[in-house]
C-alpha cells in the first residue's frame, strides 16, 4: 500500500523497516527520508533494497538511504546497475561531500547527528539535483 507526497510515491514497506530500525542515526535517516519524498519526482518508487530505503525511477535504482554498524549514515547516489564508464561523467559536487568509491555510484557518509544538522539542506540540494541527471 502506498500514499501519495508532493513528489516520490510513499512505501509502507519502508515505514515498517524504519519503525524496526535500531541504529543511532534512525532519526536522521527519517528526516532524509521526508527529504527525499518531497523532492524526488513523482514517478519515483520508493522501496526496500539491500536492508535500506531506496528510491528508482522507471527500475533504475537511483539513491539510497542506508546505516552501517559502525553507526554512519549512508546516501548513495546510484548511475546504474552496471559498472558505467567513468569517462565524460561530471557532477558538480561544491559541497565536497561526495565520494566515488567506484564509477557507478556516489557516496556521502554521515558520522553524527551533528554532521546530519550541519549538511542536511547541501545533501538535499545534491539529491534534487542527482535526480534530474
Amino acid at each position: 500500500m502506498t500514499d501519495r507526497t508532493n513528489g516520490a510515491v510513499r512505501s509502507t514497506e519502508v515505514d515498517e523497516f524504519l519503525v524496526g530500525l535500531e541504529h543511532p542515526l534512525a532519526s536522521e535517516l527519517a528526516q532524509m527520508r521526508e527529504r527525499i519524498l518531497e523532492i524526488a519526482p513523482a514517478d519515483a518508487v520508493e522501496n526496500v533494497k539491500w536492508k535500506a530505503p531506496n528510491y528508482a525511477i522507471d527500475g533504475v535504482d537511483r539513491v539510497t538511504l542506508g546505516v552501517d554498524p559502525r553507526g554512519r549514515m549512508r546516501v548513495v547516489l546510484h548511475r546504474g546497475v552496471k559498472r558505467v564508464d567513468a569517462d565524460g561523467f561530471t557532477f558538480d559536487d561544491d559541497t565536497g561531500l561526495i565520494v566515488w568509491p567506484a564509477p557507478d555510484r556516489g557516496v556521502i557518509t554521515l558520522a553524527s547527528g551533528a554532521e546530519y544538522a550541519e549538511h542536511a539542506d547541501a545533501i538535499s540540494g545534491l539529491v534534487a539535483r542527482w535526480f534530474s541527471v
